[in-house]
Parts: structure tokens; sequence; C-alpha cells
């Protein structure tokens, strides 16, 4: 059974690790449970390939997804080894921070307890769900725990796509706890952590490994089901790329023509600046639950994912807020030419 939580009951992690986003997959691997990051891969993935919910397919285009999975891994595969931990997207989980006054000590009584609970909170059955939970903290008669559910059948596509590629996953991770798991326990300052990618933002708290705050927002749902939609339907591509090539007088691959397609569908449904106002609205909030709980206002937040500090902190102009990565040079055994926010889940899943 994959543990969900970044500090599972597993003694060492598969020194593999692969996170699999909507934009691409990226892997890498350690040498040891210090966690850094000895070699690094990535591969592209056609726009629409991944769309990542809590209903089943999200592996929309699998043999793309397979494909992409086969190159990374083998790029940093260690020895004959084929565990590996996989980091799935944040939308595709559901991760809760519940209090309670005691909890059976038996793990499936507590296990039952959980689930009733979850059944009010969920817009899915607990019952067929994984379930996993770790007891964040007591502070007098409560206990506050961290819980992480994910449907069976989405859990399936991810897992059996890793399997199809020749790998075994060992673990199974969320996007942002993976980038948790990657910041310094023992740091005194609490950190505000901001993961994103172009479909979703999930913005997050911690103080010395607790978690404080996780909230997922998603960006571009409906612009990610038509481009999903259009990858489905192998038909239809078909009959455009005909039309394309008999208009435009060149070639075209199916794949090419699919990603011009879902690029104009892209393109013609998104609006960038609804989007940025979305991300500085769930950093804002976050930067308030940090000031109302610890009683001090942020001064860094962290970025992870897409999402740059550069290109952050020139949203957040206005606010005083700087922006810093999570994953810096001293993480990696040697010089990568992927974006280092891209990395930085692969980094705490790989440290343990």
């Amino acid at each position: 059974m994959p543990s969900v939580l970044p500090k599972s009951t597993m003694l060492v992690r598969p020194r593999m690790a692969v996170e699999v986003r909507p934009e691409g997959v990226y892997a890498a691997s350690s040498p040891d449970a210090a966690g850094l990051l000895a070699q690094v891969a990535s591969a592209t993935l056609p726009v629409g390939a991944v769309v990542p919910s809590l209903k089943v397919g999200n592996v929309v285009d699998r043999i793309a997804v397979i494909a992409a999975l086969r190159k990374v891994l083998g790029a940093v595969q260690v020895g004959k080894g084929r565990d590996v931990t996989l980091i799935v997207p944040d939308t595709a989980v559901r991760v809760l921070l519940l209090d309670f006054d005691e909890l059976p000590s038996k793990t499936e009584d507590a296990l039952a307890v959980m689930r009733f609970r979850l059944a009010k909170l969920l817009p899915f059955n607990p019952e067929l769900a994984q379930v996993s939970w770790q007891v964040m903290s007591r502070h007098a008669l409560v206990l506050q725990v961290l819980v992480v559910a994910i449907p069976n059948e989405v859990l399936a596509e991810y897992e059996s796509a890793v399997r199809e590629a020749g790998f075994e996953p060992g673990a199974v991770l969320p996007s942002t706890l993976a980038v948790a798991a990657a910041i310094d326990d023992a740091a005194q300052t609490a950190s505000l952590l901001v993961n994103g990618s172009e479909y979703a933002v999930t913005t997050a708290i911690l103080r010395r490994g607790e978690l404080l705050l996780h909230r997922t927002l998603e960006l571009k749902t409906g612009a990610m089901a038509e481009a999903a939609a259009i990858v489905a339907q192998e038909p239809a591509n078909a009959a455009i790329d005909a039309e394309l090539m008999q208009t435009q007088g060149g070639e075209a691959s199916d794949v090419g023509v699919a990603e011009i397609v879902q690029a104009s569908v892209l393109a013609t449904t998104d609006d960038p600046s609804r989007v940025e106002l979305e991300l500085l609205q769930a950093v804002s909030v976050a930067a308030a639950y940090f000031e109302d709980s610890l009683n001090v206002a942020p001064e860094t937040v962290l970025t992870a994912g897409t999402l740059s500090p550069a290109a952050l902190e020139a949203m957040l102009a206005e606010t005083g807020l700087r922006a810093a990565e999570v994953l810096t040079s001293t993480d990696l055994l040697s010089a990568t030419p992927i974006a280092h926010g891209l990395l930085a889940g692969l980094r705490g899943a790989l440290k343990s």
C-alpha cells in the first residue's frame, strides 16, 4: 500500500522520483537519503495529455504519458532499481487539516473514524478512496491531523502508467506536500509557499515541519477540459490534419496539428489577466492567514512549480513581498537547464 504523505512509515523511500504535471514529466535520482539531486530529466507532454481532477480521466493521452515516463525514468535510473516515488498533481488529491478530540489507537479504527468524517467533506466517496493521515500537532485538547485522500480510480490511472513504463510506484505524494518536504524542518521562521502550474496554484504555510495551511485553486479548468476532449478525439484530429494540409499546402504530423488546435482552444478561452488576479488573490489570502495565525507578516514567498520568483515578485510589487526559490543550487549535484521550481517536489520526495 503506497503512502501519500511526505513522512511515510517507509524507512527509506526509493532513490528515484517522478512528478507528472500537465506541463510535462520530471524525474530525478539521489544517491542517498540526503536527497541531493544527482541526475534529472524532463519530457514535455502535449497540451491536454494530463488533466488532473478528482474524476477518472486524468491521463488522457496515455501513450504520450507512458512514453514520457519511460524516457525520464530510464535517464535517471539507479542501477537496476525499478521503485520510484510518484508525485501527482494537487488537483487530483484532497488535502485537509482536521481537528479531533482524539483518535482510536488501532489503525483500522482510526481509519473508520476518518472516513466517516470525510464523507461530509469530500466530493467523492471516501470508501472508494485511499486515505492517509499524519498527526500535525496537539494543542490543549485538540488533535490536528493532516489527511490526504485520492479516489482509487484516479490513483490507479497514474500508478498503472508508471508500471506500463516499466517501473513500480513505491510511494505516492501530492505535489505541494512533496515540495513541503524539501523545506528545512529546522527553520526557525515559518514559510509561505506558492506551488504554481499553468492550471492551478496551491498556497501552503509551514512552521518547523508543521503544515498550517494547504489550499489549492484551479485556474483554467474549462480550457483544460476542452483541450483534453480534443486529444481524445483522434478521428476528429485526423480530419483536421487533412484539412490543414490542404489549405496550407504543407505537411504536418498528427501530433503537430493536435497541438496547434489545442493551443488555439486555450488561447481563445484563457484570460491571462483573470488568471493573474486569481493567483494574486490566492497569495493575498495565504499572506493574511499567515499574519493572523503567527502574529507576524510574511516577508518572503517561496516558489515552486512553473511560477518563478521573478514572475511572482513582479505581480507582488505593490505588497513589498519578496520571492525566492524553494530549491537552490546547493540541492543539486550538477547543473541542469530544467527550471528549479519544477524540481522542488522531487527534492522533497527523495529526502528521507
